[in-house]
C-alpha cells in the first residue's frame, strides 16, 4: 500500500516520524517547493497490512488536525 502526502517541510518531518514506528518505507522528495512524501507499507497479511494503513492516517489526521 501506497500514501502519498504533499505539504511543508515541518508537517512532512512530523509525519516520517510517526511512519518510522510503523515500519514503512519512506520516500520523501521535493517538488515545486513543497515536500512529497511517499510512505510505503508492505505486509503478507492483509489484515496486519490494514491495521499499520488505518493507524498511520489515524495519526496523520491527527498531525495535520494540530496545524
Amino acid at each position: 500500500m501506497t500514501l502519498t502526502w504533499t505539504g511543508d517541510a515541518a508537517t512532512a518531518t512530523q509525519l516520517a516520524e510517526l511512519a518510522e514506528g510503523h515500519s514503512c518505507d519512506l520516500r520523501p522528495a521535493e517538488e515545486e517547493g513543497a515536500v512529497v512524501l511517499t510512505v510505503v507499507v508492505i505486509d503478507e497479511d492483509l489484515q496486519r497490512l490494514r491495521d499499520t494503513v488505518d493507524a498511520l492516517l489515524v495519526s496523520f489526521d491527527t498531525i495535520e488536525s494540530d496545524e
